[in-house]
């Protein structure tokens, strides 16, 4: 496959679900729900959630940075993390590439060495948000629903867990599962060869308290729609909701977030709400919103991160596509 019809794919993908979500849903009764919102809470809410995943998400890159890359300050793990929002836009991978492409310059450290500790980050995320949708399962089992898909989770999240008990096998007892031992060769796995067992529970502890902010995201301006869901089920939803974003198989999550969005909270819609259509309205507008937020947070650090130190997005491609060829 050719990298220009790569690079179509996830356009074809969002352009796709967006537009089906759009044609099933009345667009009048949408329209109606952001008439009624409550703007105020929204836009006031929104800003107090991007601006604490801001913050507990630089710590946590700071924590990481130190046991892994290299002595580095909060302050400019701060404004590089500022500065990837407007990578992040385009995709979450984009985003790691340019972070690790800033350090690689200002610290002389190897582009890979930064790589593989995000992309060990995410393998901590996946840990972090299988253990949310499985204490949200604990908790309220009947929060999944009665549709067929929905139903499945449980089944997933088994085969989620059974991946990731199995790479911790691999990479901390050593055992190759027939003929994956080359992969701790690759230079992208670095950081999983370096990462001892005691360094996962901090870790996800921090990716879970992280996560933990947009559950709270979900519970606080789902009301601005007229939409009330308990912590309890959000416990579920919300990880279930970051976990389809930071696959990147759509622009920046768009299209499969929303429709995730409406097949979990559309049975706690009220008639009077609007139903499916309150919550593509909720789920189209905070998107952008929480977008045009994260770009202010990265223009106020734009002029910190010297000029030269700001890749193309073909740089950072190029990098990521060797990475992933070692």
């Amino acid at each position: 496959m050719s990298p220009r019809v790569k690079r179509l794919i996830p356009w074809v993908l969002t352009l796709s679900i967006v537009g089906f979500l759009f044609l099933t849903t009345d667009i009048e009764a949408v329209g109606d729900a952001l008439a009624r919102a409550d703007w105020g809470r929204l836009v006031a809410a929104m800003a107090g959630v991007t601006l604490a995943a801001y913050l507990v998400d630089s710590l946590t890159l700071v924590a990481l940075f130190r046991r892994f890359v290299t002595k580095i300050g909060v302050l400019e793990v701060l404004r590089i993390k500022g500065v990837s929002y407007f990578l992040n836009a385009i995709n979450y991978t984009l985003a790691m590439g340019g972070m690790a492409w800033v350090i690689h310059k200002k610290h002389d450290i190897r582009f890979l060495e930064t790589f593989s500790s995000f992309f060990w980050l995410f393998f901590v995320d996946i840990i972090a948000l299988s253990t949310l949708i499985t204490l949200g399962l604990a908790l309220g089992p009947d929060a999944i629903g009665d549709s067929q898909a929905v139903a499945r989770i449980p089944y997933i999240v088994l085969v989620i867990w059974a991946i990731v008990i199995g790479a911790l096998v691999y990479w901390n007892a050593g055992f190759d599962f027939f003929i994956l031992g080359r992969l701790r060769s690759w230079r992208v796995f670095d950081t999983f060869r370096r990462a001892h067992l005691k360094d996962y529970p901090s870790m996800v502890l921090m990716r879970a308290g992280f996560i933990m902010v947009y559950v709270v995201m979900h519970w606080s301006i789902l009301p601005a729609f007229g939409v009330h869901i308990d912590l309890g089920h959000m416990l579920l939803y919300a990880p279930l909701i970051a976990f389809v974003q930071v696959i990147p198989a759509t622009i920046s999550g768009l299209g499969a977030v929303q429709g995730v969005m409406v097949a979990l909270f559309t049975p706690h819609v009220p008639p009077e709400a609007g139903g499916s259509a309150a919550i593509l309205a909720y789920s189209t507008v905070i998107g952008p919103l929480m977008m045009v937020m994260r770009l202010v947070i990265g223009y106020v650090f734009v002029h910190a991160v010297a000029k030269d130190l700001v890749p193309s997005k073909e740089e950072i491609e190029r990098e990521i596509a060797e990475a992933e060829a070692e």
